[in-house]
């Protein structure tokens, strides 16, 4: 499939050409050749963005994706995404641990996602 530009472009000569020649009802088809434009360059994005960047825009529906402020964090490892990463979250008497592989995860798991996109494992204690 064509890129976003190649739509873009289609589009403004498309403008261009039925509003020189005066057929306005033609327009709204230039209008549809945008919009293909503007999905195709939203799956470019898309496409391009790392893992960790698109967890935190596409967040799973099975676990919605909690704020860092309602956990203590200790043994900070690395700054992501401007956020602190740390190893090991409590909140409410629970202990939750960074899962650095995501696992395939069976609904109803012991797991938690928290800002920006990071997975948590619940600790046995």
């Amino acid at each position: 499939m064509p890129n976003s530009q190649f739509f873009f472009v289609g589009a403004s000569v498309l403008s261009l050409m039925f509003a020189a020649d005066g057929a306005w009802p033609l327009l709204g088809f230039s209008l549809l050749v945008m919009f293909t434009g503007i999905w195709r360059a939203d799956q470019e994005q898309l496409a391009d963005m790392t893992p960790s960047t698109l967890a935190m825009f596409l967040a799973r529906q099975e676990l919605p994706l909690l704020p860092l402020e309602r956990f203590r964090g200790q043994e900070l490892l690395r700054y992501e995404s401007g956020c602190p990463v740390y190893r090991i979250l409590r909140a409410g008497g629970c202990e939750w641990e960074l899962v650095e592989e995501p696992p395939s995860m069976e609904p109803g798991g012991d797991y938690i996602r928290v800002y920006p996109g990071l997975l948590y494992r619940c600790r046995k204690s």
